[in-house]
């Protein structure tokens, strides 16, 4: 694989962002034994997946903390690992528009510069606990854009999780300044799943939650079951596991067996 590390100014932020993107490339011993023109032979676009990552955390930690650069080699996927902060992937009330930078100018930038493939059915979307709750409110706000997202044990009912997080001394995540308060809260994946017409295309679902993630367990149970009544194709794996990167490096892992799998059977 090929990691590139960029920085450039988002306009949709006002800021410089940092995205780690991992693209399939010749592997090294393959290397050795091929001419230069096969190495840098044109290739075709690569399907690609956005890798959103959780509370507290930033664009490195897929790479620090799993081994996604050997399970996006297997499945020959581009990986896009951009940093949100703690803004829930949400266009704030009052602070940053972080949806629209996901959504819209985040793949203007990596269509642009890097090989990677523009059609919906060749783009996916994942990511655990907050980047849970962001891949699925992602997907089901622009369906159109994802052929299929992974939940892994995600935030997904910020309003319920509000008084678990103070409980647990997580009381620094500003509700108020992304959605002007949990009150005002709404662009749940439940509300939004709610909104499909019977015709509308529907991404395809991947929730997983470990059983001894006491937290966020029910209310990805609810989520599977909120999808499943409107429509959706939905895969739904707990198992024992906690709210931890051991955990979704197994999720992560067999979401991307299958892609590979969706890919190979259309």
């Amino acid at each position: 694989m090929i990691l590139n590390k960029c920085n450039f100014f988002s306009k949709t932020l006002l800021n410089h962002v940092d995205v780690d993107i991992l693209l399939p490339g010749v592997g090294d011993n393959d290397c050795v034994g091929a001419s230069l023109e096969d190495i840098y032979a044109p290739q075709n676009p690569f399907p690609v997946l956005y890798l959103l990552h959780g509370a507290l955390d930033d664009h490195t930690m897929w790479l620090r903390h799993t081994n996604i650069e050997e399970f996006a080699e297997k499945a020959g996927l581009a990986v896009v690992m951009p940093s949100g902060q703690n803004g829930f992937y949400t266009n704030a009330k009052y602070g940053l528009n972080y949806f629209d930078f996901i959504t819209k100018e985040l793949p203007l930038f990596v269509q642009k510069y890097f090989p990677v493939s523009t059609k919906r059915e060749d783009t996916y979307i994942a990511g655990p606990s907050m980047g849970g709750y962001g891949a699925a409110k992602c997907a089901l706000r622009r369906p159109d854009l994802y052929a299929a997202f992974a939940d892994l044990s995600g935030a997904v009912d910020p309003v319920e999780l509000e008084p678990k997080m103070i409980a647990m001394g997580f009381g620094f995540f500003r509700y108020d300044l992304i959605w002007g308060g949990v009150e005002n809260m709404r662009d749940d994946p439940y509300f939004l799943a709610k909104q499909f017409a019977p015709e509308d295309v529907r991404p395809e679902a991947f929730i997983y939650c470990g059983l001894e993630d006491v937290a966020n367990y029910g209310m990805n149970c609810r989520l599977r079951d909120t999808l499943a009544d409107n429509g959706f194709a939905v895969h739904f794996q707990d198992g024992h596991g906690l709210h931890d990167w051991e955990y979704w490096n197994r999720c992560i892992e067999d979401f991307l067996k299958n892609i590979r799998k969706m890919r190979t059977h259309g």
